[in-house]
C-alpha cells in the first residue's frame, strides 16, 4: 500500500533526477554550441579543401559571423584565408570572373 508521506518523496525523488538532468542536458548543449568557436586551426584549414571560390567565399562569411580565428579577404585573383599561426591558404578565382566587395557605411566602412 502506497501512503501519502511514500509518494511525495517518490515525487520530489524523481524532480531531483529530472532537474539534474536538464541541467546536465543544458551544459552539454552549451559545451557543443561553444566547440563550433573552438575548432583547432587544421580543421578549419581542411574544411577549405576542395572548394571553389564561391564555396569559400560562403564558408568566410560563416566563420565570420562564427566570430572563427580567421581573416579573410578576396583579391583580383584569389580569396586569401590567414589564420592565426600565420598560415595562409588561397583559392583562386575562376579566370572569367571577379568579385566586387561592397561595405555598407554611417560613418564609416569598417569597425
Amino acid at each position: 500500500m502506497v501512503t501519502m508521506k511514500g509518494t511525495v518523496m517518490l515525487i520530489k525523488s524523481y524532480t531531483k533526477k529530472w532537474l539534474i538532468i536538464t541541467q546536465l542536458a543544458s551544459l552539454a548543449l552549451f559545451l557543443m554550441s561553444t566547440s563550433a568557436f573552438s575548432m583547432s586551426e587544421s580543421a578549419l584549414i581542411d574544411q577549405l579543401d576542395g572548394l571553389n571560390a564561391h564555396q569559400a567565399l560562403a564558408l568566410a562569411n560563416q566563420w565570420h559571423w562564427e566570430k572563427q580565428p580567421v581573416r579573410s579577404h578576396v583579391t583580383s585573383k584569389e580569396v586569401v584565408f590567414q589564420f592565426e599561426s600565420g598560415k595562409v591558404k588561397k583559392i583562386a578565382l575562376p579566370a572569367n570572373e571577379m568579385m566586387v566587395a561592397v561595405a555598407p557605411f554611417i560613418n564609416r566602412t569598417h569597425k
